[in-house]
């Protein structure tokens, strides 16, 4: 696993000391690497799915096994259900067990558990980081390599892009930089369609894609609103339930003079 230098010290120190918290939360984006780091820490017990009653089976069995460590990934998608069924072990776990989720964003769990848990950030990585772990994959060409370096923050991108195809991403989103604002109504609120909205729809990443938009718009000095809601778009996208179809439509809206995002 590339980077994460000071969190894997941090914890190595942790457990050194057996200090290390019985709740917790590591948080970072998608690809940041969150779930491969526990497993070179911990042999964790994982829920079926993040569903309540898979939430309830692994909280029943806590009160049962001790000295366990149990994972729950993904913890954005988990239903307010699933979420205060575990308010009964956030305050303390049960037998000396452990209790570990993985989130992309803190704002997607409860404000009871944040505050009741550690919570671990990853790393940033550096774009160091991001050009060694291109070039151990094999990417070469300049072109993508400049692409990639633009609009990658994690390992995760790098592997959605090029899963995706760089160069065919990249003529996608300059071809929407380059019409969104003069083709008909109809037509720019079709953009949408070529774009993945939900996590295993088909389409381009819609991170990425705004990313990618984003940057092209400074790299061809587009409207500097452009990249206002641009960026206000990915901050919303924060939410995990939020509404991306109409976020979209709302954005497109934006870009083309109707309404402020």
């Amino acid at each position: 696993m590339i980077g994460q230098k000071y969190l894997k010290k941090y914890v190595n120190t942790l457990l050194d000391e057996n200090n290390f918290p019985r709740f917790s939360l590591f948080v970072g984006p998608k690809g940041s690497g969150k779930k491969r780091f526990l497993r070179e820490y911990f042999e964790g017990i994982y829920p079926e799915d993040n569903k309540v009653d898979s939430i309830r089976k692994i909280i029943d069995m806590a009160y049962r096994v001790s000295n366990k460590t149990f994972i729950i990934p993904d913890a954005d998608d988990m239903s307010n259900a699933a979420k205060n069924a575990l308010l009964k072990v956030v305050e303390e776990c049960p037998n000396d067990n452990y209790f570990i989720m993985t989130l992309e964003d803190e704002v997607n769990t409860l404000g009871t558990i944040r505050s009741r848990a550690q919570i671990f950030y990853m790393d940033m990585y550096f774009p160091k980081d991001l050009r060694d772990y291109a070039d151990a994959i094999g990417i070469k060409d300049e072109e993508e390599l400049k692409i990639i370096a633009d609009v990658c923050t994690t390992p995760g991108d790098i592997n959605i892009l090029c899963k995706q195809g760089v160069k065919d991403f990249y003529d996608y989103t300059k071809l929407v930089l380059d019409n969104v604002a003069d083709v008909s109504l109809a037509n720019a609120l079709k953009i949408p369609d070529k774009l993945a909205l939900k996590d295993g729809d088909e389409g381009y990443d819609l991170r990425l894609f705004l990313r990618m938009f984003m940057s092209l718009c400074i790299t061809n000095q587009a409207n500097a609103r452009w990249v206002e809601y641009t960026s206000r778009c990915l901050t919303k996208m924060r939410i995990k339930a939020i509404n991306k179809q109409m976020l979209l439509d709302t954005w497109i809206l934006s870009l083309r003079g109707l309404i402020t995002i």
